[in-house]
């Protein structure tokens, strides 16, 4: 029994000793966690939100730009009209300021040594409350930036990159797309090659309140390439600056430029938003050709090769097709030549199908049937030529009722000369400007030729 207390007497005391050794440990630990985070917290020069800034205040080597954001038209330079403003320069300053954590805290505090002499000064405001930061020099390894805050004695470390955004250079300030806006936006653009006559243009396009997009000049056409659009305002919003070069150049200096007798010139609107660029001479790096942004006038140089925007054509804009219908919206179409005529009768939807009275009733009749009709449904036109007067009697004439009683005609007239293989387009007794090739005529003729073999054996 001695034994037993004993052995309970020693176990209280290691269990006492062991509760103190860890209530200890706990306290010194929470000491220095306490410490480790409250040097951690030396280290946070700023920590607010990023989207309550609303203004950022820069002042530098090359000057002083106040960016403000303005509703519904985002990050603007509001101090001088001098440079369109690179919105995603200040978004990346915002994103920066608003979460800065500094590396380190010098010892020294000598000022003149790191540059606040002259700092580069930082403010963000988020309503009335402003936070500002001096920028001093990088460092000899170029691995930090020096800098400080208003009323703080402390001299911090931030990383080089960092750095570098927050103390945004003049160029870095500059937008640095040809075509800034976003492709929903864009309503108008024009592309001229050459001065802005109206013989120069290559398109000029324009979409209605529907979202519709037509071309304007230098034919007036809604039948226009959709995808090509799409690509080419990808293209226009993606084309890059190279290099600036000088600001608010004057009319009596275009000619320094190339810019009063441009190799091109592209405008390009977005509700109230507008940007024309003229592209000038090349400068003695014959890839490197001079722009000139005419709200601004601002002298840049692009790689001429890389600008895609301008490699775009008027065809490119528009859907080469003389004329097509869906054949879900065709009741009837009359195709009429000097050696046969054709009377289809369509119901696709129940895939009921007439040729001259006769009903399609097996399926390679009716594929031969459909061949027939995309052979002139889908004509495309191989150039543009429209200050042409067709004349003459036509070839061929196809003329398409619809199922809300629109009727549409297309006659093709050949254009006369011993060696001539081309048609004029007419539709609906107006020329269209396009003319087509003689394999196109030639194609339907030997369509029809195959239709008309497959009705024959079908009713064998």
């Amino acid at each position: 029994m001695k034994r037993i207390k004993i052995a309970i007497a020693v176990m209280a005391v290691i269990l006492i000793a062991a509760l103190g050794i860890y209530f200890l440990a706990s306290y010194f630990n929470t000491n220095k966690t306490k410490k480790e985070n409250e040097e951690a917290d030396k280290l946070i020069l700023f920590n607010i939100d990023e989207d309550s800034i609303d203004k950022v205040d820069i002042h530098n080597e090359t000057g002083n730009y106040i960016a403000e954001y303005i509703d519904n038209n985002g990050w603007e330079l509001t101090n001088s009209d001098e440079f369109e403003l690179n919105s995603s320069a200040i978004t990346a300053i915002c994103s920066n300021f608003s979460h800065l954590t500094a590396s380190k805290i010098l010892d020294d505090t000598d000022t003149s040594k790191y540059g606040f002499d002259n700092p580069i000064t930082l403010t963000v405001y988020t309503g009335d409350t402003s936070y500002k930061l001096l920028i001093g020099d990088a460092t000899p390894t170029y691995e930090n930036f020096y800098v400080m805050k208003e009323n703080d004695d402390n001299i911090y470390l931030i990383d080089y990159t960092t750095g570098t955004i927050l103390c945004a250079t003049k160029n870095a300030l500059k937008q640095t797309y040809v075509i800034n806006f976003f492709t929903s936006e864009i309503d108008y653009f024009c592309l001229w090659e050459g001065a802005e006559k109206d013989e120069n243009i290559r398109f000029s396009m324009k979409k209605d309140a529907n979202g519709t997009w037509s071309m304007d000049k230098p034919y007036q056409d809604t039948s226009v390439y959709n995808t090509q659009i799409t690509n080419f305002l990808a293209d226009a919003t993606r084309d890059e600056i190279f290099s600036f070069v000088a600001e608010n150049c004057p009319e009596s200096d275009y000619g320094k430029y190339g810019f009063d007798d441009p190799k091109y010139v592209l405008e390009v609107t977005a509700g109230e938003k507008h940007t024309k660029v003229i592209f000038g001479d090349y400068t003695n790096n014959e890839n490197e050709m001079y722009g000139l942004f005419t709200d601004s006038g601002q002298v840049v140089t692009f790689i001429s090769n890389e600008i895609a925007a301008l490699g775009y054509d008027t065809m490119d804009m528009m859907n080469t097709t003389v004329y097509s219908a869906d054949i879900n919206d065709v009741t009837e179409v009359k195709v009429e030549t000097s050696d046969f005529q054709a009377l289809m009768e369509i119901n696709s939807h129940e895939e009921k199908y007439v040729l001259n009275g006769t009903q399609i009733k097996d399926d390679n009749t009716k594929s031969a049937f459909i061949s027939f009709f995309n052979s002139f449904n889908n004509t495309y036109f191989e150039s543009i030529e429209n200050n042409q007067k067709p004349e003459g009697e036509p070839e061929i004439t196809i003329t398409y009722t619809l199922s809300n009683n629109t009727v549409n005609k297309i006659e093709y007239i050949p254009v006369p000369g011993e060696d001539s293989n081309t048609y004029w387009a007419v539709k609906n007794n107006e020329y269209t400007g396009f003319v087509v090739r003689k394999k196109i005529i030639a194609n339907i003729s030997s369509s029809y030729e195959e239709l008309a073999e497959a009705v024959e054996s079908s009713e064998k």
